[in-house]
C-alpha cells in the first residue's frame, strides 16, 4: 500500500492494481480534486482525458456525474490536453460520502473501466 502524498484517498488501477493511482482530495473549499499518479504514487502522469467523470448514486437511487475538468498550470507546464491534475466543476460537500464509478479513462496505452470510487472525504488526519 502506498501513502497519498497530497493525504488524499489512492485508488489503485491495474489488473494487480499497480499500474496507476488516482488520488482523491478534497479541497477546503469543498472541491474534489483528482490526480493522476504512478504505481507508487511518488509521480504524476499526464493525460489527454477533457474529464474525469465519476457517476454517483443517492440513497434514492438518483444518478448523476461530478463533472473533474483538467487543470493548467503554467509552472509545470501542465495544459488542458496534458495534465494530472483534474478539479470537479462543483462543491462535493453534499454527495459525501461519494459512492461511485468512472466508466472510462485512458492513461497512456491503457484504458481503465468501471473504476469503482469510495470517498468519504475525509482529510489526512482521518482514517478512510
Amino acid at each position: 500500500m502506498h501513502i497519498a502524498p497530497h493525504g488524499g484517498k489512492l485508488i489503485e488501477l491495474g489488473k494487480k492494481k499497480s499500474e496507476f493511482n488516482l488520488e482523491l482530495v478534497l479541497l477546503e473549499q469543498g472541491f474534489l480534486q483528482v490526480y493522476v499518479m504512478d504505481s507508487c504514487a511518488e509521480n504524476f502522469v499526464r493525460i489527454s482525458a477533457t474529464s474525469i467523470d465519476i457517476e454517483v448514486t443517492d440513497e434514492n437511487n438518483n444518478t448523476k456525474t461530478i463533472l473533474c475538468e483538467p487543470i493548467e498550470d503554467p509552472v509545470t507546464g501542465e495544459t488542458i490536453g496534458n495534465t494530472s491534475l483534474f478539479t470537479s466543476t462543483t462543491k462535493v460537500l453534499n454527495d459525501l460520502p461519494i459512492s461511485g464509478v468512472i466508466r472510462k479513462l485512458n492513461i497512456m496505452e491503457f484504458t481503465y473501466e468501471n473504476i469503482e470510487v469510495n470517498f468519504s472525504g475525509s482529510s489526512k488526519k482521518e482514517k478512510e
